[in-house]
């Protein structure tokens, strides 16, 4: 809750800044029952009316995690729905509010949202060498050197300057005759791990992100399911928790 009286209700819904001042001046504000005219009252665990209406403190920030599905688009433009907009909880809907980093409509998995800038950045800025962890079904032959080539640096089409190093583990095949792979990246540009594969002699036909930093995604987070992040999944974000290592055993996208 806002400390002053006239923050405390423009947040919550009851006008701009000047628009409150007014309906304080004109003793529509009542604080613990009593009737308040000083726009910068203290109201701090206070319970506030205004003409008789309890006002009920909406929520001001919010970083929630969802398990992205295939098919929702990161952007915010009406025209490109369904949307993760669309995913975020009824509760959080008045917040203006975005996710850290993309992950492209034919690509599932581990996603943050949220209201916190510093936090997308410490998330999304590849100085911060904070690894994410792909899961790869691909169709194709790829380079006889292509885990060494992802160690080194790779190349891609367009781009001035070569991948960061990575680690990739070529996992085998599935059930359809086609190559699983682990692949861990500490970036994220455009497309990133689809430009990597065909690079590489491969084409993507399955991608999921299941873990950032330290955290996998949540076991009782279903696709299309988001929640408020918790304080330890929060921490977890930010690196790998003790003993826990970077290759797991790969989960089929």
């Amino acid at each position: 809750m806002s400390d002053r009286l006239d923050a405390f209700l423009s947040q919550n819904g009851f006008g701009t800044r000047s628009a409150v001042r007014q309906m304080i001046h004109f003793g529509a504000v009542k604080v613990e029952g009593r009737t308040i005219r000083e726009h910068g009252h203290l109201v701090r665990g206070r319970r506030v009316t205004v003409r008789g209406q309890e006002v009920v403190e909406l929520i001001t920030s919010a970083t929630l995690v969802l398990h992205k599905p295939l098919g929702h688009s990161c952007s915010h433009d009406p025209a490109e729905a369904p949307l993760v907009d669309e995913l975020v909880p009824e509760a959080f809907r008045h917040l203006s509010m975005n996710t850290a980093g993309r992950l492209d409509r034919d690509t599932s998995g581990l996603l943050i949202v949220t209201t916190d800038g510093p936090l997308i950045h410490q998330l999304t800025n590849p100085k911060k060498h904070l690894e994410k962890r792909y899961r790869v079904v691909f169709s194709g032959v790829l380079s006889s050197q292509a885990v060494n080539r992802v160690a080194a640096g790779l190349q891609l089409e367009g781009d001035p300057k070569p991948t960061l190093p990575a680690e990739l583990v070529l996992d085998g095949t599935n059930a359809e005759g086609l190559g699983t792979a682990t692949l861990l990246l500490a970036e994220g540009r455009y497309h990133q791990v689809r430009r990597m594969f065909e690079a590489l002699g491969g084409k993507v036909e399955r991608l999921h992100r299941d873990r950032i930093g330290g955290l996998d995604i949540p076991a009782d987070l279903p696709p299309g399911a988001m929640r408020p992040i918790t304080e330890t999944e929060l921490l977890l974000l930010h690196g790998r928790s003790a003993g826990s290592g970077g290759l797991a055993k790969p989960v089929a996208p």
